[in-house]
């Protein structure tokens, strides 16, 4: 019992990190500002289908997934961040000033800057597992956000304790971080996946 549960724990780390080389091998084919996005796509599509099977991973089936996302790869990935660095200009901004409105306009940024980073996240994972149109994605990605509020919370503490061991153990960027945490939001989110599908049969 020990043996098998300590097999699957190693199969999943191992998986963890071949995503996680496979993703920065092919964000640095990119030279990263155009690998990260469909780099991205690639790891996420590579899991869904193949699960913790880590000997169907390959480089070939990687390096077709990656031509295949490299156009829409980049699009989703520079309109996040183009969002993101929006949202927090205005965070910073509105935190310098002071008042009742501006304080309740934090909370609104903030609030925003966590939907965008759900719906990203909820996104790539969507794209990696349906063949249908990015509107259609980013629908079915909002609708998962709102659909359970403790979904969201539960999402969002599993980023900060990933993200707190990368800043404790740095290496952990290079061999886990990113996959871990589409992981984690494919998991969050297996019920509703699995809900949509249904309806979808």
């Amino acid at each position: 019992m020990l043996s098998t549960g300590l097999q699957k724990a190693f199969i999943r780390l191992y998986t963890i990190i071949k995503l996680s080389l496979f993703f920065w091998l092919f964000s640095f084919c990119g030279l990263l500002i155009l690998g990260i996005g469909p780099s991205l796509l690639m790891i996420s599509d590579l899991y869904h289908y193949n699960g913790w099977h880590y000997q169907l991973d390959s480089f070939k089936a990687a390096w077709q997934l990656f031509k295949q996302y490299f156009k829409v790869g980049n699009a989703y990935f520079y309109s996040w961040v183009g969002l993101l660095v929006l949202l927090s200009f205005n965070l910073w901004y509105s935190v310098r000033l002071r008042g009742l409105i501006f304080l309740i306009l934090d909370f609104v940024i903030i609030f925003a800057i966590i939907l965008v980073i759900c719906v990203f996240n909820g996104l790539i994972v969507l794209a990696g597992a349906y063949s249908t149109s990015t509107i259609n994605l980013l629908k079915l990605a909002f609708i998962q956000f709102f659909s359970n509020f403790f979904n969201v919370l539960k999402t969002v503490l599993g980023y900060v304790i990933i993200l707190g061991f990368t800043y404790k153990f740095p290496g952990l960027i290079l061999f886990g971080t990113v996959p871990a945490i589409l992981i984690w939001t494919a998991f969050i989110g297996r019920p509703w996946y699995q809900t949509l599908k249904g309806q979808l049969a």
